[in-house]
């Protein structure tokens, strides 16, 4: 007997962002709306729900889940705004706030903020780890401005890759003012997500975030203080 499909989690992250009700929440209704369509996946059902919630989650599905979606008329649908109207009024979830003058940090972490907002999770660790190490990089250019090989290849004529400007960092971290060697060991735990395989996970097609809570893991708003910290009081 074939097991009907379990319901994706990235379903589930979708409406939990977009309708604003618990994770557990929404599981349950959907296993309650279930119980009036047996022959429908609990996929085709969470269809159902974000009609209702004036949602759809037709692309995150299979086509055998589609298949499965029953004929319903939903009552009382919210209307859907236009997509200029929609974007024009979109609330930005702040992920990431640094404050800075650099035009170009600035336009990336206003970016990556709209990324997690629209859900492209993937695109915000890309974006997320080209921040970091660019930071990173500023900060041992600051503070050693005579020792390049810190953060610059020189046979290759390039930047370092990203885990060795923060190993290097933490390297020199007793060169630093008094209390921020620990801030420096902090932010190298905070930053293994980042550091470890890095490149490979910028780099593979097979590395996907799936979604927001993985982000959320990062705590991002600490590793930006961290590097805020480090910055001001090296």
């Amino acid at each position: 007997m074939t097991q009907k499909p379990r319901l994706k989690p990235e379903v589930l992250d979708f409406l939990h962002n977009k309708i604003g009700k618990s994770v557990n929440t929404i599981r349950s209704d959907i296993s309650r709306l279930k119980r009036s369509y047996p022959q429908a996946t609990l996929n085709a059902i969470a269809q159902i729900y974000a009609e209702k919630h004036g949602e759809s989650v037709r692309r995150l599905i299979s086509k055998e889940d589609k298949q499965t979606i029953p004929i319903v008329q939903i009552v009382n649908r919210p209307v859907l705004k236009s997509r200029k109207r929609a974007d024009s009024r979109e609330q930005i979830k702040e992920i990431i706030r640094f404050e800075t003058t650099d035009h170009f940090l600035r336009k990336h972490i206003e970016e990556i903020n709209k990324a997690y907002t629209r859900h492209c999770y993937t695109c915000v660790f890309v974006l997320t780890r080209k921040i970091l190490e660019n930071l990173i990089i500023g900060i041992l250019k600051g503070k050693f401005p005579t020792e390049c090989q810190l953060y610059f290849d020189i046979p290759k004529a390039r930047n370092h890759d990203f885990s060795v400007v923060l190993d290097n960092l933490y390297k020199k971290r007793n060169d630093f003012n008094p209390g921020i060697k620990e801030v420096i060991e902090r932010l190298q735990q905070k930053l293994k997500p980042f550091k470890n395989d890095a490149n490979d996970k910028v780099h593979s097609l097979y590395h996907i975030v799936e979604g927001a809570r993985e982000i959320d893991d990062w705590n991002l708003d600490t590793i930006m203080e961290l590097i805020k910290r480090i910055t001001k009081g090296g």
